[in-house]
């Protein structure tokens, strides 16, 4: 979660609450959006001094922004440029279905069905993500702010390598979309098998 905070702070800055908020939007089939969570990254963040934080007053309430330090950009890069390694996305949960051949077939159809209502809600909420998305208007909101900042829209231009930032956001884009269009395609792709796993067992059975 420490990573994924530092890359939103990469081109904005934010208070806990706006980072709960973009984690349970965007990013709940990668980590948890708890605000306990967010927290403890945030302050092993702030002891690494990969992050600073301020205190301002917006409609009478104080507020704490958490802005990327010049060595919290470094983290972040040395950590984006290790090679990605999918093998490490482990999922205890594939033990059920590996020792699901104890439990009685009623039960194991049970929980097949249980996986199969699990999954329909995670592609659903995928969905919901990808048709809320206003691609153009985000883009240029985050321009709007990267012009107000200078020494952010500069680092990006640095870390980019790109001719301007129209480039540098589309490209960030780009990417974010992939990465959702991922979490679509497994979502689906899992939704499928277990469905037909469930159909298989079912025939073998010979129930209806």
């Amino acid at each position: 979660m420490d990573k994924l905070i530092l890359g939103l702070l990469m081109i904005k800055s934010f208070t806990v609450y706006e980072i709960r908020q973009v984690m349970r939007q965007n990013f709940s089939s990668m980590c948890s959006d708890s605000l306990g969570s967010i927290q403890a990254a945030l302050k092993k963040l702030s002891q690494q001094g990969a992050v600073t934080s301020s205190e301002y007053v917006e409609k009478g309430k104080m507020k704490r922004e958490y802005t990327i330090t010049a060595s919290g950009r470094i983290l972040f890069l040395d950590w984006l440029k290790t090679p990605i390694d999918m093998s490490k996305s482990k999922n205890m949960e594939l033990g059920k279905f590996l020792f699901m051949g104890y439990l009685p077939k009623k039960e194991q159809l049970e929980m097949l069905d249980l996986a199969i209502e699990g999954l329909e809600i995670e592609l659903r909420e995928f969905e919901a993500v990808k048709a809320s998305i206003q691609f153009a208007e985000e883009q240029q909101q985050v321009q709007a702010y990267l012009e107000q900042h200078d020494h952010l829209a500069t680092e990006l231009l640095e870390v980019s390598q790109t001719a301007n930032l129209t480039e540098s956001i589309s490209q960030l884009g780009y990417f974010e979309m992939k990465t959702l269009e991922f979490g679509l395609d497994s979502a689906r792709f899992q939704l499928n098998w277990f469905t037909d796993l469930r159909k298989q067992l079912s025939e073998k059975d010979g129930e209806k």
